[in-house]
């Protein structure tokens, strides 16, 4: 029992070893939205066509701004680990000016093998209206820098803890990673 449970902890160890060497960095914004407004293509209100400023001004009116994003971390563990790392879930919390907008929970086994590079698509989205003050204009400049694709008045972090599998159940990155989206002053 004692060596069942001595290899049953040594196999944790070596997976939480595994996931700590694995380092995580911002890669991409995707399918970013405000009021069902694709922002891909539009970085300054100017850009924003009749219909467009009439669906933004209607949600602006109503409260509702949904602002959608999908923020892209990319893991990679180095080729000197011999390990792979399995992370089963990931807590995340989008933070602007050091203020906690909202929080989320992937929920999707991913696996980090040495060397290769894994896409961890992180999907935020809330009521821009509820977080922030301003009209149609002031809003969507905000959703632009929110979502790292304009020039930014905003601190903008999203905070991840990593959990993995391990024979002895899961274990939780012990700090959060903070990885900066855009910071005050940044001209894209």
């Amino acid at each position: 029992m004692a060596l069942l449970t001595g290899t049953l902890g040594c196999a944790a160890l070596r997976e939480t070893a595994a996931l700590r060497q694995v380092e995580f960095h911002f890669d991409r914004v995707s399918d970013a939205e405000v009021a069902r407004i694709r922002l891909d293509r539009l970085l300054a209100f100017r850009d924003l066509g009749v219909a467009e400023v009439a669906r933004l001004g209607l949600a602006v009116a109503s409260r509702d701004v949904p602002f959608d994003v999908t923020v892209h971390v990319t893991g990679t563990n180095p080729v000197s680990n011999q390990v792979t790392a399995r992370m089963i879930a990931l807590d995340w919390e989008y933070v602007v000016d050091e203020r906690q907008i909202i929080t989320g929970t992937l929920e999707r086994e991913l696996r980090f093998a040495p060397g290769e590079p894994v896409d961890v698509p992180v999907a935020v989205g809330f009521n821009l209206a509820r977080a922030f003050e301003g009209d149609a204009r002031t809003l969507f400049e905000t959703a632009v820098a929110l979502s790292g694709q304009g020039p930014s008045s905003h601190d903008v972090v999203l905070r991840i803890r990593p959990t993995i599998d391990t024979p002895i159940g899961p274990i939780q990155y012990p700090t959060p990673i903070s990885i900066r989206l855009a910071s005050a002053g940044d001209s894209h």
